[in-house]
């Protein structure tokens, strides 16, 4: 008897801090429509709430339930305002702490915008960042402009409309997530890169793992060097690592 798929996991990150904020009505609605679709939980992850010190950035102020929050993400969803042409500094922050947990994973984006301009320029603020991450973006994103006819102070919705214009883009997100994670879980990578990295059991259920990309990142031991975050997935349980390379290497001029 063939078990159920385990829920595709898609978080929504709410991107700004800002008190009075209009975008965590847009984001608790999201994950609330995606909680919906069978076989999906979603849950949103409020960055104000993650500890992030400032006199450091990157991995170094890695925290730890961030991490985990999204290593476990089949995909995620970003709802950031436009604040001045673009996103919140504090998003990049937070996004900035990981790395390899990004990697072949799903992301759809929402912008939020006081304006008539629907947060356009969030959205192409943040495509370039998404890719450098080794996120994927769908194509299709949410624009929510004069956010104050769509949401009430309280989180009412006043546009029902913006339930029907959300559709395509939950399909996408949902089906690109499926098959990424699919991708994550059964496609290794390269004979080669599969030979100098060996295949590794998963710690929780002992499958072995599949090792599908390798990403470089600064090494903490010496400026200037850089090291390999091999990416792994396990089928069995969804159990998701990322382990470095033994050593660093130089990184090129």
């Amino acid at each position: 008897m063939m078990s159920e798929p385990r829920p595709l996991n898609i978080p929504v990150i709410l991107g700004t801090s800002r008190k009075g904020r209009a975008s965590v009505h847009a984001a608790n609605l999201l994950a609330d429509l995606l909680n919906r679709r069978a076989g999906v939980r979603s849950a949103v992850i409020d960055i104000a709430s993650v500890p992030l010190p400032v006199d450091d950035a990157g991995e170094a102020i890695k925290s730890t339930a961030f991490s985990t929050a999204i290593a476990a993400a089949d995909g995620l969803v970003i709802v950031a305002p436009e604040y001045n042409h673009s996103f919140p500094g504090l998003l990049k922050h937070a996004l900035d702490s990981c790395l390899s947990e990004y990697i072949h994973k799903a992301v759809g984006l929402v912008g939020v915008s006081a304006g008539p301009f629907a947060g356009i320029r969030v959205v192409q603020s943040l495509l370039p960042v998404m890719r450098e991450l080794g996120l994927v973006t769908i194509f299709w994103d949410i624009n929510i402009g004069q956010v104050a006819k769509v949401f009430a102070e309280d989180g009412r919705l006043l546009d029902e409309a913006f339930v029907r214009r959300s559709d395509r883009f939950i399909r996408e997100l949902i089906w690109m997530s499926k098959v990424l994670r699919q991708g994550r879980e059964q496609v290794t990578i390269d004979e080669e890169a599969a030979e100098r990295i060996a295949r590794m059991p998963c710690p929780n259920c002992g499958t072995p793992m599949t090792h599908h990309a390798d990403k470089v990142i600064p090494a903490a031991a010496n400026e200037g060097d850089v090291v390999v975050a091999a990416a792994r997935a396990c089928s069995g349980c969804g159990t998701q690592l990322a382990t470095l390379a033994p050593e660093p290497v130089s990184q090129l001029p």
